[in-house]
């Protein structure tokens, strides 16, 4: 079975913004944070079954990036609402 991914607008807008600070930093870098995160995507469309945090909100890593993507399933439907720096302070809303 396969499910659905769909990234919400904001998390959208912190991915834009991660990209642009990987690629001020070095050039390509930001190209390889995008396709971890496209492989993390891919890794959830096809088992989004991860560690729950809070709720219904669960959590998968980026590979090779300090980043965890905050999703829910619901039915066929994963919804991402954050990719978010892990030593950021955790979201009250979504967990560590």
């Amino acid at each position: 079975m396969s499910y659905t991914v769909q990234v919400l607008p904001e998390a959208t807008e912190e991915v834009t913004e991660i990209f642009a600070y990987y690629e001020g930093e070095q050039q390509g870098l930001g190209q390889r944070f995008q396709h971890a995160l496209n492989e993390c995507y891919r890794s959830l469309a096809l088992n989004p079954s991860g560690q729950k945090r809070k709720g219904d909100f669960r959590h998968a890593m980026v590979h090779k990036f300090p980043y965890r993507v905050v999703y829910e399933v619901r039915g066929e439907l994963v919804l991402i609402y954050q990719v978010r720096h892990t030593s950021r302070r955790p979201s009250r809303k979504f967990g560590p």
